[in-house]
């Protein structure tokens, strides 16, 4: 699926072919972490969040992109596919809902008064939870290397 333009991004695009929306390769079948139309190039590149509705644009040099995935759609930058949600949930201290992580064991907050989101869970989730890496589809480096060299496999 093609991502929404407006107007003024169209406009920019005939005058700046990188602005032109391309696809991308992801890193395996099923790859919802990496995006699959960026526009731009180097500093001003940009990956389209196509969990949004609409989708929107989001810089991937300063990571933007990847944070709100993980943490606003709460997708694994490790598998690619969105976090396990909690065994159970239960009501905490101080107005906090909390779940049980099926791989810890503890129940962690999963929001609050303040953040009313899933965000505190995909915290927990990005720290805790272990998944496999599936295989890469190509030989090629993928985006993603680059940021998660110093990551074990663990989100």
């Amino acid at each position: 699926m093609f991502p929404e333009i407006n107007e003024v991004d169209w406009d920019i695009a005939r005058h700046n072919p990188s602005a032109a929306p391309r696809r991308q390769k992801l890193r395996y079948e099923g790859d919802e972490y990496t995006p699959k139309w960026v526009r731009y190039t180097g500093q001003a590149k940009e990956g389209y969040c196509d969990s949004c509705k609409p989708g929107k644009w989001l810089q991937l040099k300063n990571s933007a992109y990847w944070y709100h995935k993980q943490f606003f759609h709460g997708i694994s930058s490790v598998s690619g596919k969105r976090f396990m949600e909690p065994l159970e949930q239960r009501a905490g201290d101080h107005d906090v809902v909390e779940g049980l992580c099926h791989q810890c064991h503890q129940f962690v907050p999963i929001c609050n008064a303040k953040r009313k989101t899933s965000v505190l869970w995909y915290r927990h989730a990005h720290k805790c939870h272990i998944y496999d890496k599936p295989k890469s589809t190509s030989k090629r480096t993928t985006l993603s290397n680059h940021h998660h060299a110093n990551k074990k496999y663990f989100t």
